[in-house]
């Protein structure tokens, strides 16, 4: 979901990155909406820090193609890198209303046509499943989402950026892996959001791990008590992150990192807990480079 919702001020001047913490910007995306891209500017391209940049419908339906290339055109010169992840409010893509089905498309369409234009290295969206209202249909819904994605696996492979799907409120990974099964590809992949596993799953952390890390291209990192998806730093909550580090460098897996938070003095507390982490600094060791395959 978005991050860095709440700015706080546009200087940080009350803030240091220490070169531990420098050290896992080179290893981690962060996650930010399209809309406070601006308010961060300077804060990115001074520490060259990697962004996912996250598009909602107001965005998608404004002419911003320009406007986004010229940001990320300056962004990557400082060597920053980019990946999108999708809008999600209200969209669905197996609805059962047809209608609801062509707003969803329509959205992803509106997405995509950015990503063709300045090719990201990944891009997340969601599935848009709810079992508290889906699963009386759970059949014809992933039918119809099927449908939908197989264009957009289609649009990925021609520009050669993995096209991943996350969980939100989906209990067990059985769904992500029909649709990730019934559309094969290697530009297709899963996102774990590990806060959502945490506080929306009826699934342990284990379970999820080994039923999708074939299909593993990325996490999302922020924590909570198991309650509530409240995007707290790492560190801060109960999600066992050590299993998590232990599991990819078992699995020799190296997926996206992304960060999530909702405040930057969350993002500076991530960026110190990931640093204090054994873990965490054990498996970037292993990784051959940067962060992602």
């Amino acid at each position: 979901m978005s991050s860095l919702t709440k700015p706080v001020s546009e200087s940080m001047k009350g803030h240091e990155i220490s070169p531990a913490m420098r050290a896992v910007l080179g290893q981690v995306f962060i996650n930010m909406p399209w809309r406070h891209i601006g308010l961060y500017i300077d804060l990115i391209l001074e520490n060259s820090i990697n962004i996912e940049i996250g598009f909602g419908a107001d965005d998608l339906q404004s002419s911003l193609a320009g406007a986004v290339c010229a940001a990320i055109g300056r962004m990557r010169e400082k060597g920053t890198r980019i990946t999108f992840h999708g809008p999600f409010w209200d969209l669905s893509s197996g609805s059962i209303d047809p209608g609801i089905r062509r707003v969803s498309v329509s959205r992803l369409g509106s997405l995509f046509e950015l990503v063709e234009k300045i090719r990201p290295e990944q891009v997340v969206c969601h599935t848009g499943f709810d079992p508290r209202h889906h699963q009386g249909h759970r059949r014809a819904w992933i039918e119809n989402s099927l449908s939908t994605w197989t264009s957009f696996v289609r649009r990925a492979e021609i520009v050669r950026t993995p096209l991943v799907l996350e969980n939100v409120w989906e209990e067990d990974p059985e769904l992500h892996l029909e649709l990730l099964e019934g559309i094969k590809s290697p530009w297709f992949g899963f996102c774990l959001d590990i806060g959502h596993q945490h506080s929306f799953s009826r699934t342990t952390l284990d379970k999820w791990l080994h039923a999708t890390w074939p299909y593993l291209k990325e996490v999302h990192l922020h924590d909570n008590d198991g309650s509530f998806d409240t995007h707290f730093p790492v560190g801060s909550g109960t999600i066992d992150f050590d299993y998590l580090f232990h599991f990819l460098g078992e699995k020799k897996i190296s997926p996206v990192l992304t960060m999530e938070p909702h405040t930057v003095e969350h993002m500076y507390e991530t960026l110190a807990g990931l640093a204090s982490m054994a873990s965490f600094n054990e498996f970037v060791n292993s990784r051959t480079s940067g962060p992602g395959r």
